[in-house]
């Protein structure tokens, strides 16, 4: 399998679009940066420096793209030359070298390669790990995500024409995206997560508007050859702008906890060197922190090592730092379980992966336990003292008070149609229905910042008024077994039960009665 690039956009001016795009489709060259010379396929050389090598013996070779979630490392470098005058050096002993690799297939086979003519460790994300990885192992590279350095926080969106409100409004619809980049992740969780069949998706997949860029999909849809595209800043707003009556219908805004960047390792150098991963973790983290403490100082590295940001001007590096959230060791915590509870790794991999198989993107699914090496995030964390110990944060973004009423009648972006068995009359929860719902938690997980609307509905049978009843009280029953076991905030919920009002199907039929006895899950923007 051929991986096509991936890759994210900050919100920044048209200038630098086709810059970002790289990260996330092929390139014709690559654009290495902090090297001195140049290596195999225009890989950079190592650069040398006088005297101790520090715990491995040369620079670790880390590869990135043009993207400011990378702003802790940077950070606990001082840049991206290796040097004695950083976090890595004086706190680890570690000389690292970052190297701009925005060519996906340079990066494969540089990775593959390892050691100074190579690349140790390179960037990916949890859903485009959960599609390279496959191919990865087949050519005989096993390798390992072993940190979260960033989640994406606004840079992606489906941008509609005003015939489209809801994800199942696409249904019929020529949507316009970059192939095999968040654009499309972002397009298929949302399908997977609403009412549209299986037949549905696959005709939708079968119009899609594939290009090699956000800018061509914008390009398409502005021309009014397309519904809808998506695609990544500044062609999201330059969409809005130039295509009257065009609006955001989902967005890594609203989607805050599905784009996550993670970095990866070959498990041969792992094992070889489990004091240098251990190294680079935590030295990152410690990045982390000092880059969330002075952003002005992410900013002016990224200016100094990266020449689009120091064409941009410091207001508007700074700016594009807004699109993404820099990874601490209590967002690991929550991405991996690092304190025992469920990795959301898992789910989000675990996910990822059925969706390339099921459009033939990848051949197999590989077990996101064969996927990650928490060996050092493990380590990091132990050695706190247990009462700083970060627990993962269950909701980011609390909701101080019930949603407002408009909430429970505003049109939700999309629906979940669920089907959780009750006895008659009754609203309690069986073993089987619970595992229903740890089915569908991800959804409320993935869509983070936005109300959750549960809605029960019942079919004709039996009294109106006590149907009505009935399906608010199944309506709670969910919304208290999602908030007690994955610790969501209450307020973010909405529970509403429409007894037989809102029938999907023919009630004079057993087949019809059948459906219409359903619960959706819904998601309303906040």
């Amino acid at each position: 399998m051929k991986i096509k690039p991936f890759g994210k956009l900050i919100i920044l001016i048209l200038l630098v679009g086709c810059v970002f795009g790289a990260y996330r489709f092929y390139q014709a060259h690559s654009s290495p940066t902090g090297a001195a010379g140049s290596g195999p396929g225009g890989i950079p050389a190592s650069i040398k420096v006088e005297g101790d090598q520090g715990i491995l013996g040369r620079p670790l070779r880390v590869g990135v793209v043009t993207w400011p979630g990378y702003g802790g490392g940077i950070t606990a470098n001082n840049g991206f030359a290796p040097n004695k005058d950083c976090i890595y050096w004086n706190g680890h002993k570690l000389l690292v070298q970052f190297m701009l690799m925005e060519d996906v297939d340079a990066r494969a086979k540089a990775f593959a390669r390892g050691g100074d003519d190579g690349v140790d460790i390179v960037w990916s994300t949890v859903d485009f790990w959960a599609n390279e990885l496959p191919g990865f192992i087949k050519s005989g590279v096993n390798a390992k995500a072993v940190m979260q350095v960033d989640w994406s926080r606004g840079g992606d969106a489906i941008v509609v024409d005003d015939s489209i409100h809801r994800i199942e409004d696409l249904k019929g619809k020529k949507i316009s995206l970059a192939s095999f980049t968040p654009s499309q992740w972002l397009l298929e969780y949302s399908m997977e997560n609403s009412s549209l069949n299986p037949s549905d998706q696959a005709a939708i997949y079968k119009s899609l508007v594939g290009t090699n860029g956000s800018d061509v999909a914008r390009e398409n849809f502005v021309a009014g050859k397309v519904d809808a595209c998506v695609c990544w800043e500044p062609d999201v707003t330059e969409a809005l702008q130039k295509r009257p009556g065009s609006h955001i219908l989902v967005s890594s805004k609203t989607a805050a906890n599905l784009i996550a960047d993670v970095m990866v390792a070959r498990e041969d150098f792992i094992q070889q060197h489990p004091d240098v991963i251990k190294a680079f973790v935590q030295g990152w983290m410690e990045g982390t922190t000092e880059a969330n403490r002075h952003p002005e100082t992410a900013a002016q590295l990224l200016m100094e090592n990266e020449p689009v940001y120091k064409a941009l001007g410091e207001d508007e590096t700074m700016k594009g730092l807004s699109t993404v959230k820099w990874a601490t060791l209590e967002d690991n915590t929550k991405m991996f379980g690092l304190d025992g509870s469920e990795p959301l790794f898992d789910r989000l991999f675990t996910q990822a992966g059925k969706a390339w198989v099921m459009r033939g993107i990848i051949d197999n699914q590989v077990s996101p336990s064969v996927a990650k090496d928490t060996t050092a995030l493990k380590d990091v964390y132990a050695a706190l003292s247990p009462d700083v110990r970060p627990v993962a944060q269950k909701e980011e973004f609390p909701v101080k008070s019930p949603p407002p009423a408009a909430a429970r009648t505003a049109p939700a972006v999309m629906s979940r149609p669920v089907n959780i068995y009750f006895e008659s009359g009754r609203a309690a929860l069986d073993s089987s229905a619970r595992q229903v719902l740890d089915s569908v938690a991800t959804m409320s997980q993935a869509f983070s910042n936005a109300y959750v609307r549960v809605e029960g509905n019942t079919d004709n049978v039996g009294n109106p008024e006590g149907n009505q009843s009935l399906s608010q009280s199944r309506a709670q029953a969910v919304v208290s077994y999602l908030v007690a076991k994955y610790g969501f905030d209450r307020n973010r919920f909405i529970a509403l039960g429409n007894g037989p009002n809102k029938p999907l199907a023919s009630n004079s039929t057993a087949t019809g009665r059948s459906k219409n006895r359903r619960t959706d899950i819904q998601i309303v923007t906040r």
